[in-house]
């Protein structure tokens, strides 16, 4: 954002976000704790679940590769490690 501008909303509330990344073609995939899911967001599609069944899906890492992108989500209240392959 640049200084001095004030925040645009750009959709309506979509859950309780945790990790964030933003990817090459501007698409947003996201960890959200209201529905326990890992979601890929743009402006015109809107919201689309990738993976849901977390209890607290917490902070990403995304990883490029060969297949397009690996998304890495630790599940706290599990105690486990999930990988997501969205593809490109």
């Amino acid at each position: 954002m640049a200084a001095g501008k004030e925040p645009k909303q750009i959709s309506d509330n979509i859950g309780m976000l945790d990790g964030l990344y933003r990817m090459k073609n501007g698409d947003l995939i996201a960890t959200d704790w209201v529905s326990g899911a890992v979601f890929q967001w743009n402006k015109k599609m809107g919201k689309h679940d990738l993976v849901a069944g977390f209890k607290g899906p917490a902070d990403l890492c995304a990883i490029p590769n060969a297949e397009g992108l690996l998304v890495v989500v630790p599940d706290l209240v599990k105690g486990e490690m999930r990988f997501v392959q969205p593809g490109k």
